[in-house]
């Protein structure tokens, strides 16, 4: 699909360098997504029954929805249930635009983000300690950094008794708008592997 035929959120996400992520507290997600300006151009809400997500916290398997500020759906993630490392499908205008999986690791988190096909395009590679500020740098397969996935430290009352993070994630210099969706999964997926309550 062209550039111009894409509904008013993905062209302007594909304009964007950096965008802001804040998630609004809810026993199922919902987050706000923000240009560098703070205008809200997207915003994001999980699918999936209130029992499931009580009982399964971060465990569970969950779909998220994102639309755009004219309330079109315009990017679906899919999170399966799954025993072991966890697995999230991205899709853009209903066609499959990237698989992030979850590396099994000792110390540092990582997350695979690879294209349609499954193959690994780019990986983000996360501190040890997941506290305060952290900074989750994204390479790509020639090991250079070229972005990266910020959790922000929201202040002592807020990260104590919420369960409400915020996050900034900086894209590649010139990425394709697929892997800029499957970006935005893996930082979702990162608040709900290491952040979620």
């Amino acid at each position: 699909m062209a550039g111009s035929q894409y509904p008013r959120g993905l062209q302007e996400l594909a304009q964007l360098p950096t965008v802001l992520i804040h998630q609004k507290t809810s026993v199922r997600n919902k987050y706000r997504i923000l240009s560098p300006d703070g205008r809200e151009v997207m915003y994001a809400k999980e699918d999936s029954s209130l029992l499931h997500a009580m009982f399964s916290g971060k465990d569970r398997s969950f779909h998220i929805d994102i639309f755009d500020a004219d309330n079109v759906e315009i990017i679906n993630l899919r999170r399966p249930y799954t025993f072991g490392a966890d697995k999230m499908e991205v899709t853009v205008g209903k066609q499959l635009a990237g698989i992030v999986r979850q590396e099994v690791t000792f110390l540092k988190p990582v997350i695979t983000v690879n294209d349609a096909s499954d193959r690994p395009v780019m990986r983000v590679k996360g501190p040890v300690a997941k506290t305060g500020p952290c900074k989750y740098d994204i390479f790509d397969r020639d090991k250079r950094k070229i972005g990266e996935i910020c959790k922000k430290w929201g202040g002592f009352a807020r990260e104590t008794f919420t369960d409400a993070d915020s996050f900034e994630i900086v894209f590649p210099p010139n990425v394709d708008l697929r892997l800029k969706a499957s970006l935005l999964g893996a930082c979702l997926l990162i608040d709900f592997l290491y952040y979620e309550r």
